[in-house]
Parts: C-alpha cells; structure tokens; sequence
C-alpha cells in the first residue's frame, strides 16, 4: 500500500530537482536571465507543495508558514525582476 501523501512528496522532490537543475543552467547561461527567474518560481512552487502536504497533515501552522514563503518569494522574484 502507498503513503497517502507520495504524490505530494513525489511533486516536491521533482520541483526541487528542477530548481536545482535550472540554478546550475542559469549559472553557465546568465544571458539569459527568465532560467533564474523560472527557477525561483518552481522553488516556490516546491513551498506552495510542502505547504499543501502540512496542510493535509494537520499541521495548519506548518502550512500557513510554507505557503507564506512561496507568497514572498514569489513577490520577491517578480519585483527584482521587472
């Protein structure tokens, strides 16, 4: 029988993967500067995932504080951005 929460889990670890792929293509590439960009929003993405996971666990502060992450981050992102 699988965890209940593996899909979660499973969509955080590949959001992570591909932060972490994106961050080491925008180093060798700075030219182009959306790869930052779109990695910082799948990071938060990764956040807004684990917010929702805490938030299936009953964690509700847990997951108020994840999810608030991702908000910032991604405000954070857009403005230094544009």
């Amino acid at each position: 029988m699988r965890p209940p929460y593996e899909s979660y889990q499973r969509a955080q670890l590949g959001a992570l993967l591909l932060a972490v792929v994106l961050a080491v293509v925008g180093l060798f590439q700075l030219e182009h500067q959306w790869i930052i960009l779109l990695m910082f929003y799948v990071l938060a993405g990764s956040f807004a995932l684990e917010g929702m996971l805490e938030m299936k666990r009953q964690q509700k502060v847990n997951a108020i504080i994840q999810l608030l992450r991702a908000v910032i981050l991604l405000f954070f992102t857009t403005i230094l951005y544009f």
